[in-house]
């Protein structure tokens, strides 16, 4: 008997991770930490994923150049605001990017984002369908040396500039020219004779209409209404 109900735990577990495609190793995505421990959690790819929600962000990466502090010295701090329609996800990575003498400040730094698939069942809820609709980016210049460009690109080949007195958001509005559940990977490098402080790369999503539970309910009580009207017409 104990062997018939092991199989049968066994057999519900191996299903509720194939339904969703999601591998043991994918974890809550900290809501503060460091760069490094991000590249070295997601280096796996999207079997490494972490999450947040029905999103899953994966093969964070960080090449500094000289001057550039090291990513156990960049703080990475997930983002999340919800709008009426609308989420917006992402990351924050702060540092001190600051000139070296005779040189130039600078970094590339990257991640991956998917959006969980529709209808599947992810970290024990099924997705709610959402897309990602658009994204943008933006970056804290320090005012006292005026800051070199910021490059960043999406993988559907968008890409804007950061520049000293322009730091976002930029795309207007977020526009990409990409709508769907991804994956996309965003691209920032920063080559500057200046300094900056933090950058946002951030993605918006539209979250579907879902009449509330009161709605609901007196739409459930008119449709019984109707039907049993038409039965006594039919009397």
């Amino acid at each position: 008997m104990k062997r018939v109900f092991l199989c049968l735990m066994l057999g519900v577990v191996f299903a509720a991770l194939s339904a969703g495609n999601l591998p043991a190793a994918q974890v809550a995505a900290p809501t503060s930490t460091t760069l490094d421990v991000l590249i070295a959690e997601t280096s796996g790819g999207i079997s490494n994923a972490v999450f947040s929600q029905d999103k899953l962000f994966w093969n964070f990466t960080y090449t500094p150049t000289v001057g550039a502090p090291a990513a156990s010295a960049v703080s990475a701090n997930l983002l999340f605001q919800s709008q009426p329609g609308l989420d917006i996800h992402g990351w924050n990575f702060g540092s001190n990017w600051t000139q070296p003498a005779g040189g130039f400040a600078g970094f590339t730094l990257s991640y991956t984002m998917e959006v969980c698939p529709s209808g599947s069942v992810c970290f024990g809820n099924v997705a709610p369908g959402t897309t990602i609709t658009g994204a943008d980016a933006t970056y804290a210049p320090v005012s006292v040396f005026p800051p070199g460009n910021e490059v960043v690109s999406w993988s559907n080949g968008a890409t804007v500039t950061l520049t000293n007195g322009s730091p976002g958001p930029l795309p207007a509005n977020g526009n990409i020219g990409f709508s769907g559940v991804g994956p996309i990977t965003v691209t920032a490098v920063f080559s500057g004779t200046g300094a900056i402080t933090q950058t946002s790369l951030r993605f918006y999503e539209t979250i579907p209409t879902v009449p509330e539970p009161g709605t609901l309910l007196l739409l459930g009580l008119g449709i019984v209404g109707i039907t049993s009207f038409r039965r006594r017409l039919k009397k």
